[in-house]
């Protein structure tokens, strides 16, 4: 229900549009000029445009298929998006050879100036992260792995029963992201922070997702092998000549 909440307000539509099937034209008002963004969750297709285009998008893309509207002249890159298989987040030990710290709050500004893992953690030029909990694997005192979550404040949970009651309304959701030095690649490391941080943060009653390009192979199958399982992909860019107006 958070998530689909989530989705909704970035797509600017009822949660009911999301079960709607078949393809939910938006008119993205409160959107910039030029704006155009298409997101499917299981048989639905959300369209969402900025008032300035809707009346020629939606002309041209009406009837359109799936494959179709992504291929479509308007838009371009597709990002996966994915949840945690809840069945599978018991958390796995960790390995010897490896030393593991978790982070949370203000124990991560100790990690100011650390370069290389853009994917999950990054400072702004005031010294503020969005960051607010990581995972990380070092060897011989050297990071080599590190696991980040991002407050994502657009979504506010609502008590509504269940998981959400134990979070007073403050924001749950959290945007997770894996990055590994190239020398440690291919020995699981990713996979067993994003778990356990995963883990973690459900322990703590947060609701993490992940999120990878069509064109990351290597990033999906992470997602996969932590215990997480596709939701819904979206665009995540307008091509110059709309925005142009050309």
């Amino acid at each position: 229900e958070s998530i689909y909440q989530y989705i909704s307000e970035q797509m600017n539509c009822r949660v009911k549009d999301l079960y709607a099937g078949g393809t939910v034209f938006v008119e993205a008002r409160n959107k910039t000029p030029k704006y155009i963004k298409i997101l499917s969750v299981q048989d639905t297709n959300i369209v969402a445009i900025s008032s300035d285009l809707f009346p020629e998008v939606t002309r041209h893309l009406d009837g359109k298929n799936r494959d179709e509207l992504y291929e479509s002249d308007y838009v371009f890159g597709q990002t996966l998006h994915y949840i945690p298989d809840i069945k599978q987040m018991q958390p796995w030990p960790f390995p010897e050879e490896y030393t593991f710290e978790l982070l949370t709050g203000d124990e991560i500004e100790k990690l100011k100036g650390i370069q290389g893992f853009d994917n999950s953690l990054s400072f702004d030029e005031d010294g503020n992260t969005p960051t607010c909990i990581v995972l990380y694997a070092k060897k011989d005192e050297q990071i080599i792995a590190l696991a980040g979550a991002s407050y994502v404040p657009q979504n506010p949970c609502t008590s509504t029963g269940g998981l959400n009651e134990t979070m007073s309304n403050q924001h749950c959701l959290r945007e997770v992201g894996i990055d590994v030095q190239r020398e440690f690649r291919g020995k699981k490391l990713a996979s067993l922070l994003v778990h356990n941080l995963t883990a973690e943060l459900l322990r703590q009653g947060k609701i993490p997702f992940y999120s990878a390009s069509v064109t990351n192979i290597a990033s999906q199958a992470v997602a996969i092998r932590s215990g997480y399982m596709p939701l819904w992909t979206d665009t995540f860019g307008v091509r110059d000549i709309w925005k142009s107006g050309k």
